[in-house]
């Protein structure tokens, strides 16, 4: 097994470059809008199908047409 050097391993707030910074924090925000955006979708979605499951029921209780001879 080899051995790390901590000197070649970042993080966030560990690198001195102030620009890296600024993109790591735009990125970690639009995954964060993201996030947010896909689980109110998400959310919408599943109540959307509940929904629908719940017509389909109704509709399955509906008699079945009357001969009309």
């Amino acid at each position: 097994m080899s051995d790390v050097n901590p000197d070649e391993l970042t993080s966030p707030g560990t690198v001195s470059d102030p620009e890296l910074e600024k993109q790591r924090a735009r990125e970690a925000a639009e995954r964060e809008r993201e996030s947010r955006t896909s689980d109110e979708t998400k959310f919408q979605e599943l109540r959307r199908e509940e929904q629908e499951h719940d017509a389909a029921e109704i509709v399955a209780d509906v008699p079945p047409p009357r001969d009309e001879d």
